[in-house]
């Protein structure tokens, strides 16, 4: 069981410590980085690459859209009382200060 202990210990080890010994990229030695680089010869970016999120959403798909859907077995909503959290703080009545620290 020891040795199985140890095993695993020492490929953790492996496994953790290439990463952090891992080199880092040097972009001092890229050709962008001279100051010969003219960045005027770049392709400009065609298309947009991210996918924008819609703020609309297609109730058509949803099961309640459905005309077998029934509203009555719906489950109400249960009511909560919501109480306002208070800005000020008592701390007379902490720990802290009745143990006289």
């Amino acid at each position: 069981m020891k040795l199985l202990t140890s095993v695993t210990l020492s490929a953790v080890f492996v496994f953790a410590s290439t990463s952090v010994l891992a080199e880092k990229p040097d972009f001092s030695k890229t050709t962008a980085a001279q100051a010969s680089y003219d960045f005027s010869k770049n392709k400009p970016a065609t298309g947009n690459q991210l996918m924008k999120s819609s703020t609309r959403h297609d109730f058509s798909k949803t099961a309640a859209a459905s005309s077998e859907y029934q509203f009555s077995k719906n489950t109400p909503a249960k009511l909560y009382k919501v109480s306002l959290p208070s800005t000020q703080h008592d701390f007379s009545k902490t720990s802290s200060l009745k143990q006289g620290c």
